[in-house]
């Protein structure tokens, strides 16, 4: 499962005590569900039946029930189906339907047939049985029913065992009015008639599959169809008219199914493969085994659809059909191996996407692909797990809150990482080897942790006699990771030394930094010379029969920790930038060390100056991921500085970005996203050049509205033109996803009235669909955190309603208002609400917030000092 931006990561046996126990001891074996889906009801009617063996005596008969107003239980044990009668009752804390014998004897291990009616709301909200609907260009609205169970939502929908482990076949049955069409996992086995305007669709029966993966849609969509080279059937349901708008999509489906048939040497397990975009929808997408959803602005394309954006649609895409042999063909052994199914899925997009590279009017490279992971993954990876409230990939989870919550940069982008970091290291043949041979192995089954990592110990040795299961189990299950401390002891002679990194200046609590971790070194001197090996004490000397000349750790960034040099090497280094940049590093090296320079600074191991002489190079680099890293750590830097130095900083910005204009980029997508990031930094540092182009794009905008101009643009007409009402008229009159730039521009007005409406409208109108309506506040508070975090705080009811059991939803709203926050005084005031909230699926992201601010507080406290002297004598790079 994807979402964007971040998302990610793991949820559990969801029972505790001996509930846990009793529910361990069950084995499901075929649900036959049987729904009434009628809309304008409001409401949906169920028929469950369970076909289970139970492995143990217990009193108690535990499923999961969440929202479920259950009618009548019968059931029914043993071959003869002798009737027991049972009472039952429902407890709400523990989202559970506890069943219990009349006589209050034990119930006998034995097989049974449980038989449930029930019945439930049919709400507009983000998972279990939901109802959305999309609006025709007449306004004529037409409703869908969807689903999304994913990790603990399938309760909503129907009382069952909802452990991901305890998988069982399924057989769905749904009532629906002629005029729709359902789709479910399975292709249809049959329609009949119920009554004159409605009818049953029954499915095939699945394979046995976990319940968080059953889904269905009932829609009038329009199906667009294709057929794989192995006779898999793919199809798009579309809104009528946007059949063109599915083909990049369709094309990627089809085309993933077979490089992963190929991959992996297994074929795509199920005869069809469904998408269907919502308009609704909590998540970037789904894998529901057979049947993916997916966001609609996140699906469909049109002409003028970014080239950045269309390998977006296609990632998740990618990512999606991973998923159908990763987490679905085989399944985890609990929530606490999300990372096995996420980080698999997350890291095999990337090959599956290179395969699709078109030739056109912008030239995709392989290495805009490959950089992608680097960016999507290693790089924000390294950011989230440097705070003491992270966590390991592979974690215990106790309740649902924490499995929602377990869906976070971790999950996905640390556990992608350190898959690619163990392909790196053991070559690309011997990984397609391996993950090949575990999805045979345990097709159709569950697998954990050493169940994966024993598989992939057959193909050899990570490193001479270093065993793969040894070197990544201690990746995978401790939290944080190292920094790498080079010193140069002489022209020979090296000192590496590890400790984990904190993202906390002057940090020196000895029992958090002196964990260890077996790190991989790969070395590269300025002779080009590379050597490799594990370090894993505390120190080693590196010793070389030759002067190396300067080094190079972490040869393409491709291993998961940061390094920090000694001004001595440092120093080497900034000169060759200076003097040919290409020369001995690669864009990974010089994208590794700019984000690990800067980082360093951050956290005091460094003084900021250093980091400023690494990048002042930069005017003659071309790499978009390596000026990302700058510009983008560097303005978390800007937003933490006093009065004082906040000017010196801008200043020498400016300049940057002056020299940067000379660059000659090539015609590729990632010098399209250079010179779009550029052009928007010119105009948040007002270079003239960036300034006059953005105004002569508004003038031309103010005499035909329609033109499309870019958000950054708008933005700033918007900050500093006066712009905001024209655009506030222009929000009244517009629907999503066309008015994106509209509202995220409108967040800049230095109006406080101007704000104060575009917050209050975000919650009363329906601008964006229930999904996005958090994005206004989210864009509010980058430019007025403090408005936005009184506005969220008199709200928060109502956005806990909206998002609070949502993967990814809260936790972003927190992160993100609370990480914003630049001084003390709102920090504290954030403290002292919050704390005081049920945080729902946000409380690990709020912890990481508040760290994240009181890191670069205390920097500026400790340390800002070194750079206004450094920008005060170089006022220009």
């Amino acid at each position: 499962m994807v979402t964007m931006v971040w998302r990610v990561f793991l949820v559990c046996y969801l029972l505790i005590s001996d509930v846990l126990t009793t529910i361990s001891h069950v084995d499901p074996e075929r649900y036959t569900l049987m729904f009434s889906l009628y809309p304008k009801d409001g409401v949906f009617t169920g028929n469950a039946d369970v076909q289970f063996t139970l492995l143990s005596e217990t009193k108690n008969l535990t499923l999961n029930s969440k929202d479920l107003s259950i009618i009548r239980v019968v059931l029914y044990k043993g071959k003869l189906r002798e009737h027991i009668p049972v009472k039952f009752s429902l407890d709400t804390e523990n989202e559970e339907l506890v069943l219990r014998r009349t006589d209050d004897k034990k119930f006998k291990t034995d097989s049974y047939l449980l038989r449930m009616q029930y019945r439930a709301d049919l709400k507009r909200e983000l998972n279990g049985i939901y109802l959305t609907e999309y609006t025709t260009e007449d306004g004529e609205i037409h409703p869908i029913v969807a689903t999304h169970f994913e990790p603990t939502h399938a309760r909503k929908a129907f009382p069952c065992f909802d452990q991901p482990q305890l998988k069982a076949e399924f057989t769905i049955i749904v009532d629906h009015l002629r005029k729709f069409r359902v789709i479910s996992n399975m292709p249809k086995k049959k329609d009949r008639s119920v009554r004159s305007e409605t009818i049953r669709s029954e499915f095939v029966t699945t394979p046995a599959m976990s319940t968080y993966l059953v889904a269905f849609v009932m829609s009038d969509l329009e199906e667009t169809k294709v057929t794989t080279s192995r006779g898999v059937a793919v199809s798009v349901y579309n809104r009528p008219g946007k059949k063109e708008a599915t083909l990049t999509g369709l094309d990627t489906v089809k085309k993933s199914v077979e490089f992963f048939e190929n991959y992996l040497g297994r074929v795509f397990p199920l005869p069809k493969l469904d998408v269907v975009p919502l308009p609704d929808f909590a998540i970037g997408g789904m894998e529901n085994w057979g049947l993916i959803t997916i966001r609609e602005d996140m699906f469909y394309t049109e002409p003028d659809t970014s080239p950045e954006a269309v390998i977006l649609t296609r990632a998740i895409l990618a990512h999606e059909v991973a998923h159908m042999w990763f987490g679905d063909l085989v399944s985890i052994t609990s929530w606490n191996n999300l990372w096995l199914k996420e980080g698999a899925a997350n890291m095999l997009m990337f090959p599956a996407v290179e395969q699709l590279i078109t030739k056109g009017a912008h030239t995709t490279t392989v290495s805009d692909i490959k950089n992608s992971l680097l960016q999507v993954s290693r790089f924000p990876a390294l950011e989230f797990d440097s705070v003491l409230n992270t966590h390991p990939v592979s974690m215990n989870i106790s309740d649902p809150a924490e499995a929602a919550a377990a869906f976070d940069q971790i999950s996905y982008s640390k556990s992608a990482a350190l898959l690619d970091m163990l392909k790196s290291a053991i070559g690309e043949d011997r990984f397609r080897e391996g993950v090949g041979k575990y999805v045979t192995q345990f097709q159709y089954g569950t697998a954990s942790l050493d169940d994966f990592l024993q598989t992939l110990d057959t193909t050899g040795p990570v490193y001479r006699n270093v065993k793969i299961s040894d070197f990544m189990s201690t990746w995978l299950t401790k939290t944080g990771y190292p920094v790498v401390d080079v010193v140069k002891l002489n022209n020979r002679k090296y000192r590496l030394s590890q400790t984990r990194f904190v993202n906390k200046p002057n940090f020196q609590d000895q029992k958090i930094l002196k964990k260890r971790w077996p790190v991989l070194v790969t070395l590269r001197t300025e002779r080009r010379k590379i050597h490799r090996f594990i370090m894993n004490g505390r120190t080693k000397i590196v010793s070389f029969n030759y002067d190396p000349g300067f080094i190079k750790i972490n040869i393409n960034s491709t291993m998961f920790f940061r390094v920090n040099y000694d001004l001595q090497t440092l120093r080497g280094i900034a000169e060759e930038l200076d003097t040919d940049h290409e020369k001995y590093f690669t864009e990974e090296d010089r994208a590794g060390l700019v984000s690990d320079v800067i980082t360093m600074a951050t956290v005091n191991k460094c003084p900021m100056s250093y980091a400023m002489e690494i990048i002042r190079y930069l005017p003659g680099e071309t790499s978009y991921m390596v000026w990302d890293q700058a510009l983008t750590k560097l303005s978390s830097v800007a937003d933490s500085l006093s009065n004082k130095t906040r000017p010196l900083f801008d200043s020498y910005m400016k300049n940057l970005i002056i020299k940067a204009g000379e660059l000659q980029l090539s015609d590729s997508i990632s010098s399209d996203l250079l010179r779009n990031f550029l052009s928007y930094y010119g105009m948040v540092y007002r270079v003239p050049a960036a300034v006059q182009k953005a105004e002569a794009e508004l003038n031309e905008w103010e005499r035909n509205t329609d033109l499309k101009v870019s958000s950054a643009v708008m933005t700033y007409g918007v900050s500093e033109l006066n712009k905001g009402e024209i655009l506030w008229e222009k929000l009244q009159n517009s629907s999503y996803p066309d008015n994106q730039y509209l509202y995220m521009s409108l967040s800049a007005s230095p109006d406080p009235d101007m704000i104060s409406r575009l917050l209050q409208g975000s919650l009363k109108y329906d601008w964006v669909p229930l999904q996005n309506k958090y994005n206004i506040l989210n864009a509010v508070s980058t430019h007025h955190p403090t408005a936005a975090l009184k506005f969220l705080k008199e709200n928060y009811d109502t956005y806990f309603e909206m998002y609070g059991e949502t993967q990814f939803n809260f936790g972003n709203i927190l992160h993100t208002v609370v990480g914003n926050l630049k001084t003390r005084r709102d920090l504290e005031e954030a403290i002292s609400f919050f704390e005081a909230q049920n945080l729902g699926t946000g409380e690990r992201a709020f912890k990481i917030a508040v760290e994240e601010v009181s890191s670069l507080l205390d920097w500026r406290d400790c340390c800002e000092e070194d750079l206004r002297l450094y920008l005060t004598e170089h006022p220009t790079p």
